[in-house]
């Protein structure tokens, strides 16, 4: 009879398993115990390479760490091929072999681009989705769709007696694709010598099993360990094993607590329970011929029983029915036992989680010699935990690894394609630059101006140009002399501009081949496209060694090797649609750190923590769509195709999670975790957890929570801090001799309603920079019309030629052109140019036969005493009109709304003391006269063009608001002639709530929310 044991959930697998073969528990007459040399002569068959690594630490802790010789460790479904060499079935090692993934990931996605593109060229266009990520997402479930159908040994005919009239019309299409599909991919690895790896594993696991038959006794002690033998070939490989007179198959986990009728149901033809724990391993002992009865235990359970807990509340739901007689199988004090142990955090939201769970881990290390590891299927909620460890200086031995796309050398990698394919775009381009990885063959020492210097010209406001040309044209057109004043580009000469322009030249000689493919705007071969994104990475950051010690490197020079050898077989794609592809190429390479054997914190995969043994065990992340997760529609077989042939529902990896969940449900302790909100909206708490809370009972389950609790108000508590004083409005009074003595007339607006602002800019020296890649705003679109306006009055200052409009449309489009790389902004800011354009001529017309001439953009500066000193007013007139009764007009353009007269009496004093400066003849090439009209003259572009409004008020000519405006602002000045009145933050509270851009070193969102004065 075949030897079948099994180890229940409580019991440390991989040590159990280790002494039982030690101690001869496992193979009759085998006990190796006390002979070093008699374990080399036994085979072990565990499922992962990693277990494998364990279980050999677990050997030698057993033999008390003496010179031992270990057995042949071997993973399941990774058959040594040396072992075959010599067997009858050496042909099997021989070509065909199995086709690399990524090769077929882009072999099938050149089938699907093909398909999908023939089906846009007919009725059917609008039934698959479009786009690169679509077509290897495809292609990818396409894959897992004929692993399915070779993993089952369904050949493709079977597909024939599906019915089409039955089908969606999608299914139909998509059925016709994957039968003509699957005899081309077929015929594709006939003629390259290649086989699916499906069929290639497949072929060893059965070739091995052969081995062994044949073998017999020969074949020595053979021990398969912690398998469901889920996969066919596995399962027979198993059931041979377990036929060998010196073999034995230890099961994970067999439930040998539920009664026999459930037990015998769970695989009931008439109606199966793939979501069942126990499914697989059902169907397993059924092939290898043996009943529950005949399975032996190498170990006892756990004194808490939670086996037994978790064989009734994970029982298949038709026999739920029995939970009303629950007490006669689970009475209460083996109830109260087996949850006592049990804790349940229900936290508020993923990162709530995180905290808890990390405090749960960190917990551990507080007790001398425990362990403890998180098991969860979220990748992010991993992330997550590490970050919050990282808090407390602990490193996680997490068996997951780090995604390629997330390391160092993959996010290089992204970014050089990105930005090609964005044509150098600000933003992409930025993020390359300053990657650690970025050298561009430059020490850091040197690239660090280079990258600051180019950030400044080029990067930082208005976009460039696209590509390499654009950028070399802003650093051409940039004049170090021409910001000599307050802003940062100040720090820019000559040398900095050297250094931009051979990092530009760098970067050329690096993206080149990746621009020059962009260029095209036409798909390129992706064997192009691979090749020129291989050699920027080398010239950007240096060689690509697939045995560099930098474990994401050696993995993207892997993966490059890959695609170069492969690429021919791929789709041809334009820059940017490589760039989406990436993604799909690159992401599914692992960076996988080093096993710890001896770590007592781990992150683990469910199917890792199967064998892995701690003390606690954190089940996290369990709500319903990911523990378990969403059984996903095949995009290529509805659920009744996949029926019909034969291939295994959704609901089976339901089962195969919930064994999962059993499994790590007999440590010492456990937690079981879940946030209430997942991506804002309210989530379900995962069938599993909602069963064992119904067959705990209330008061369990509170207790339970309460326990739970704990932790969840101890990540509340860990970020508490002492009270914080609430910031007040800061009011910095600054020695005299470093205030402002020169302000021009538009800064006196703001020293009046933010006096801040001026000591941030004046006294600090501190500008705000422009954003990265800054689309236009209002700012620009004004300085496009000023410009246009004022060579068109300083070009016929005195009467308008015959073709005023289009002269001055045409000095429009100059000034208007370099906005021309924003095509929305440009189209909509044009349009009400040329409205304004024709009204401003029409104001022309009426306002010439009465001025003998105008003077634009005219400069002007006023001193005024100040006790021991002066202050210099400086300001540019928009327009200043001479008039032939000789008397002055000041007009100021605006495209936005123009303050109101009051407001220009009170906190935007500018057209009043730029009269006051005219009168006292401050501005050049216009004479000192009086002031007759000030107004602003609203240039919006709407239907109506545009419009005058006068500042005028009843009771006050205008020069009275001039002298007013001008005295008040001696009065302003004298004021801060005394060093205890400070710069006040806010001044005028009709401004609250514009945030500007000094705000947030004045702390405004802080303040402005209290009282009036922010106290």
């Amino acid at each position: 009879m075949a030897r079948v044991l099994t180890i229940p959930p409580s019991a440390p697998f991989l040590p159990t398993l280790a002494e039982a073969l030690l101690d001869g528990a496992l193979v009759e007459g085998f006990a190796p115990r006390g002979d070093p040399m008699a374990l080399a002569g036994a085979t072990v068959f565990l499922p992962t390479r990693r277990a494998g690594r364990l279980f050999a630490d677990a050997l030698l802790a057993a033999t008390g760490g003496g010179v031992t010789l270990l057995p042949r460790i071997v993973p399941l479904g990774d058959v040594d091929e040396d072992a075959l060499a010599f067997s009858e079935d050496a042909p099997v090692l021989a070509a065909p072999h199995a086709i690399a993934p990524v090769h077929r990931r882009l072999v099938l996605a050149r089938l699907v681009a093909h398909w999908r593109d023939t089906l846009a060229r007919t009725v059917e266009r609008e039934a698959v989705a479009a786009g690169t990520g679509a077509t290897f997402a495809l292609a990818d479930a396409l894959g897992a769709l004929f692993d399915d159908l070779t993993t089952a040994g369904l050949p493709v005919e079977r597909m024939d007696g599906l019915v089409p009239d039955e089908l969606d019309r999608y299914f139909r299409v998509g059925l016709d694709f994957v039968r003509i599909a699957r005899r081309a991919f077929t015929d594709y690895l006939d003629a390259a010598g290649l086989v699916e790896p499906a069929a290639r594993r497949d072929a060893l696991v059965d070739a091995e099993a052969r081995r062994l038959t044949a073998l017999g006794r020969a074949a020595g002690p053979v021990i398969a360990a912690g398998s469901t033998g889920s996969m066919p070939a596995t399962a027979r490989l198993l059931a041979a094993i377990a036929e060998l007179p010196l073999g034995a198959v230890v099961l994970p986990g067999l439930d040998l607590d539920l009664d026999e009728p459930s037990f015998a149901r769970i695989t009931d033809p008439r109606d199966p329970a793939p979501d069942h724990p126990q499914y697989g391993l059902s169907r397993l002992i059924a092939r290898m011929g043996v009943t529950r009865a005949d399975v032996g235990t190498l170990a006892p359970p756990a004194s808490h029983g939670r086996e037994r807990l978790a064989s009734e509340a994970l029982r298949q739901a038709e026999t739920s029915d029995l939970w009303a007689r629950l007490p006669e199988r689970l009475p209460g004090e083996a109830l109260a036992r087996a949850m006592a142990g049990v804790s349940v955090v229900e936290a508020a939201d993923p990162r709530a989680e995180a905290v808890a769970i990390a405090l749960v881990l960190r917990d551990a290390l507080e007790r001398p010699g425990e362990t403890c590891a998180l098991v969860t299927p979220d990748r992010d909620l991993a992330r997550r935990v590490a970050a919050e460890m990282a808090r407390f200086g602990v490193a996680l031995d997490d068996s997951a690894g780090t995604p390629l796309a997330d390391s160092a050398a993959g996010r290089l990698s992204a970014l050089l394609v990105t930005a090609a394919a964005e044509d150098l775009a600000p933003v992409a381009l930025f993020a390359l630059l300053t990657h650690p990885l970025a050298r561009f063959s430059l020490d850091p020492e040197a690239k660090a101006p280079a990258v600051a210097a180019l950030e400044l010209v080029a990067l930082r406001g208005a976009r460039p140009r696209a590509g390499i040309a654009g950028l070399r044209d802003a650093i051409a057109a940039f004049d170090p002399e021409a910001w000599r004043g307050g802003d940062p580009r100040r720090r820019i000469d000559t040398a900095a501009l050297d250094r931009a322009l051979d990092l530009v030249d760098r970067l050329e000689r690096a993206l080149g081949p990746l621009l020059a493919l962009g260029a095209t705007r036409v798909p390129s071969a992706l064997a192009d496209l691979v090749a020129a994104h291989r050699a920027a990475y080398v010239a950007v950051a240096g060689g690509l060694d697939p045995e560099a010690e930098d474990a994401g490197a050696a993995a993207l020079a892997r993966t490059f090797e890959m695609l170069a050898a492969t690429a021919s077989d791929g789709p041809a794609l334009d820059l940017s649609a490589y760039a989406e592809a990436s993604g799909a190429l690159f992401g599914d390479a692992m960076v996988r750190p080093r096993a710890e054997p001896h770590a007592r914190i781990r992150i683990l995969g469910p199917l890792e923590a199967r064998l892995v043994h701690v003390d606690r065990v954190v089940l996290g992340a369990l709500v319903e769509g990911v523990w378990p997760q969403i059984a996903e529609t095949d995009p290529w077989l509805s659920r009744p195709m996949r029926s019909a042939l034969g291939l295994d529902l959704p609901e089976r990896r339901i089962g195969l999670a919930a064994h999962d969940f059993a499994q790590s449900l007999g440590a010492r302790e456990v937690v079981l975790s879940f946030a209430a909100k997942v991506g804002g909206t309210q989530s379900v708490p995962s069938r599993f957890l909602q069963r064992l809370r119904t067959v705990a009972g209330p008061d369990e389950w509170d207790a339970a929570r309460q326990r739970g609790d704990l932790w969840v108000e101890a990540a509340r508590r860990l970020d508490d801090a002492p009270a914080v004083p609430r910031a007040t409005r800061p009011a910095p009074a600054p020695p005299l001799a470093l205030r402002p003595r020169r302000l021009s007339v538009t800064e006196i607006e703001t020293f009046l309603r933010d006096p801040y602002s001026i000591y941030a800019r004046h006294v600090l020296g501190l500008i705000p920079l422009d954003p990265l890649d800054a689309a236009p705003g209002g700012a620009e679109r004004g300085s496009a019309l000023h410009e246009a306006i004022g060579r068109f009055t300083a070009a016929f200052p005195e009467a308008l030629p015959p073709d005023a409009l289009d002269r001055l449309l045409e000095e429009g489009r100059r000034a208007f052109a370099p906005l021309a790389a924003f095509p929305a902004e440009h189209a909509l800011w044009w349009a009400r140019f040329e409205r304004a354009a024709a009204f401003l001529i029409g104001f022309e017309r009426e306002r010439r036969p009465h001025l003998e001439r105008i003077v634009a953009e005219a400069g002007g500066r006023l001193d005024i005493p100040l006790g021991a000193g002066t202050f210099r007013l400086t300001g540019r007139a928009d327009r200043i009109e001479l008039r032939r009764d000789g008397l002055i007009n000041i007009l100021d353009f605006k495209t936005g709304t123009a303050p109101t007269a009051r407001q220009a009496a009170s906190l935007s004093p500018q057209l009043p003391l730029e009269a006051a400066m005219a009168q006292r003849g401050a501005f050049a090439n216009v004479p000192a006269a009086e002031v007759a009209d000030i107004a602003y003259v609203e240039l919006k572009g709407g239907a109506a063009g545009g419009e005058e409004k006068a500042v005028r008020l009843k009771d006050r000519g205008t020069m009275d608001l001039a002298e007013d405006a001008l005295a008040g602002l001696e009065s302003l000045m004298k004021a801060f002639e005394n060093e205890t009145q400070g710069y006040r933050a806010l001044a005028a509270p009709q401004w609250a709530g514009r945030f500007g851009g000094y705000d947030h070193l004045a702390r405004v969102r802080e303040w402005a929310l209290g009282g009036e004065d922010g106290e």
